[in-house]
């Protein structure tokens, strides 16, 4: 990219030659002039899936904002929303690939899925779990990859924590923690620290929250669907054993996504 956006600068005109931003749908604005990101993104999708059904990606570790705010489930329930308004959208796919990803943000992600008007399909690109599952169950239906590796589930919600007092006890490292009068309560989950019974009753309690959130969230997506409360073990399913259970509809390439969703 070097040999041609550096003598394209020197010139004096546009590094990004327009045949490029044509090919990567980014020559999108809005009114002001300004870089119309989710308009880029929308336009892009649809491409994908022919021309009136938009295949939105959902791939990669979940979290609110992605990086630097492209990927993230903020900008993902922003496309969604717009391609809710945008006339020439007549439905969407969520094409899934996702190990899952924070609890944060992902309820918003959920809700936009199960808001849109429009006929929504889930497609199972190999992989969804956890959070992905969260959002994906949210879908009018899901499709799930017919492929021996294809996979769906880990229903749950886990917290890891290490405690590194002893490892850098043993490289000679003492960690002390200062706390101004008044702060004795900030920042007392940490990697230095013994934990407290106070506190692994509060971490114990939010987990809990979170799971009967998204089990929830499961069941009013699935309703009529699930045939086993065992999908909330956090156990993860094979294609043929996914859709018995109800966690997904039926088994397909993307295209069938694309058709389904063209059907609905």
């Amino acid at each position: 990219m070097q040999a041609v956006i550096l003598p394209r600068l020197k010139a004096g005109i546009d590094p990004i030659p327009g045949q490029f931003k044509q090919s990567a749908a980014i020559s999108s604005f809005d009114a002001s002039g300004d870089y119309d990101d989710v308009g880029a993104t929308l336009k892009y999708a649809l491409k994908a899936g022919g021309g009136s059904i938009a295949v939105l990606s959902l791939n990669g570790a979940m979290s609110r904002f992605g990086i630097c705010g492209m990927g993230g489930n903020e900008f993902l329930n922003r496309v969604i929303q717009r391609a809710d308004l945008e006339p020439s959208v007549k439905g969407i796919v969520i094409n899934a690939h996702t190990p899952g990803g924070t609890v944060d943000s992902t309820e918003l992600l959920a809700d936009s899925i199960r808001n849109f008007s429009k006929p929504s399909v889930g497609y199972v690109n190999g992989m969804c779990a956890s959070a992905g599952v969260f959002a994906l169950s949210q879908a009018k239906a899901i499709v799930m990859e017919d492929s021996v590796s294809s996979e769906i589930g880990s229903i749950g919600v886990l917290m890891v924590y290490a405690n590194q007092a002893k490892a850098l006890e043993k490289e000679g490292i003492e960690v002390e923690i200062f706390r101004a009068d008044g702060s004795q309560d900030k920042a007392r989950l940490n990697a230095y620290e013994p934990l407290t019974e106070e506190i692994r009753s509060e971490i114990q309690a939010d987990l809990n929250e979170a799971r009967r959130a998204f089990v929830g969230y499961v069941r009013r997506g699935r309703a009529g669907k699930l045939s086993s409360d065992e999908v909330f073990s956090g156990k993860m399913y094979k294609r043929k054993q996914a859709v018995s259970l109800g966690l997904a509809d039926k088994l397909g390439s993307l295209q069938d996504a694309i058709r389904l969703a063209t059907r609905m």
